[in-house]
C-alpha cells in the first residue's frame, strides 16, 4: 500500500493561493524529517502535546561539570522522545559525539567556538523490516574570543 507524507516545511501559502496539493516525501524522508523536528524543538513548543521535542534546548547554556553526564542526559531525552513521537520505528538507538569547532572570524579578528553535537539514530522501520540510519549535527553555545 503506497502512502503519501506531507513534506517539510508545509507551504500553505502554495495550497490556498494554486488550489494546489501539498508536496509529498516517502515514508523514509517523513522518518528523518519528524525525528529532525523532535530534536530541533523544544519541550512544551507544540501547543497540542507538550511532551514533543527535546530536553537539548533546556541544556544549551548550562555549565557542565561532567561531559559525560550531560550526553548521556541528552542521549536519553532523544531516545525517550524519538520512542515516544517515532511509532513508525522500532529496535530505537541513540548515540551522540561531541566536538568543539572554532571558526577564525576574519571581520572581527576573533574566534568563533561552538559544541557540534552529531546525532545518530538507528531503528528498524516497522512497515517494511528495513534498517533505518539517521543523522545531524546540532552546534550550541556560540562563544566568541578575542
Amino acid at each position: 500500500m503506497i502512502q503519501h507524507y506531507y513534506e517539510l516545511p508545509i507551504k500553505f501559502n502554495e495550497l490556498i493561493k494554486r488550489n494546489r496539493e501539498l508536496a509529498t516525501c516517502d515514508l523514509k524522508k517523513s522518518i528523518a524529517q519528524n525525528i529532525y523536528l523532535t530534536i530541533t524543538s523544544k519541550f512544551k513548543e507544540n501547543r497540542y502535546d507538550e511532551t514533543y521535542g527535546c530536553e537539548l534546548w533546556d541544556m544549551d547554556f548550562e555549565l557542565v561539570s561532567n561531559e559525560n553526564a550531560w550526553i548521556e542526559k541528552i542521549r536519553k531525552s532523544v531516545l525517550k522522545s524519538v520512542t515516544k513521537h517515532e511509532t513508525r520505528l522500532f529496535n530505537i538507538n541513540v548515540e551522540i559525539d561531541i566536538t568543539q569547532d572554532e571558526q577564525v572570524l576574519t571581520l572581527k579578528n576573533s574566534k568563533s567556538v561552538k559544541k557540534r553535537l552529531s546525532i545518530f539514530v538507528n531503528g528498524i522501520i516497522a512497515e517494511t523490516g528495513e534498517p533505518f540510519p539517521f543523522n545531524t549535527n546540532i552546534y550550541l553555545s556560540p562563544l566568541s574570543l578575542d
